[in-house]
């Protein structure tokens, strides 16, 4: 009896090891498999960046997950993982200023890569050079899919109340239609305007 009672011991501590080992391994794995922050930058093409925002705003569904996808997308073909297994969807939300017309989800979506791929001091100093352009630009410049012509203003604020209000008074004969197919259609033209420019910024700011 006390034999067969050692025996047990011995037995659950061979399973309480085995179990300790298959928990810890695939956890080291996954420790070592992780991305540190900043994530690797390469060379972007900000013509393709932005063909590729354009035609993402319209599948995933607005502006901050178009500029997102756009720069995701091309680092995702240039550099591999982890940019192949970023969620990209989870800034869906931005659309329409978060819900709320506040900050533009363009603008949203540049301070998330290049808050990926940048240290705090330079990511900052990035994002500042991307909202001063989008404040005091003529946008947009993008003309894919624009007909008739797209009204082009300076948005004056980061703020997509402000951005569109300044859209629907040059545009009169949309009466402030938010599912008009123009107003649509330029919402597109400044998420492709918006992820060129942060693909332009960061290139320059990592000097390739």
């Amino acid at each position: 009896m006390l034999q067969s009672r050692r025996d047990f011991l011995k037995n659950v501590g061979k399973v309480a090891v085995a179990a300790s080992v298959a928990s810890v391994i695939p956890m080291s794995a996954m420790a070592e498999q992780a991305a540190a922050h900043p994530y690797t930058y390469a060379k972007l093409d900000p013509e393709k960046v932005a063909d590729r925002a354009y035609a993402r705003f319209s599948e995933l569904g607005g502006c901050c997950v178009g500029v997102v996808a756009g720069v995701v997308d091309c680092l995702a073909e240039a550099v591999g993982a982890p940019y192949t297994d970023f969620p990209v969807k989870m800034f869906q939300n931005g659309a329409a200023g978060y819900g709320q017309n506040s900050l533009c989800g363009c603008l949203g979506g540049a301070a998330a890569v290049i808050g990926l791929v940048c240290e705090s001091a330079d990511s900052k100093a990035c994002l500042k050079e991307v909202m001063d352009w989008y404040k005091t630009s003529t946008l947009p410049t993008y003309d894919r899919g624009s007909a008739p012509a797209i009204a082009q203003v300076v948005p004056g604020s980061p703020n997509c109340a402000d951005s569109l209000l300044q859209f629907f008074t040059a545009a009169p004969e949309i009466n402030y239609d938010m599912s008009h197919p123009d107003r649509i259609n330029r919402c597109a033209c400044l998420t492709a305007d918006v992820a060129r420019k942060t693909a332009e910024v960061l290139n320059a700011k990592f000097g390739v």
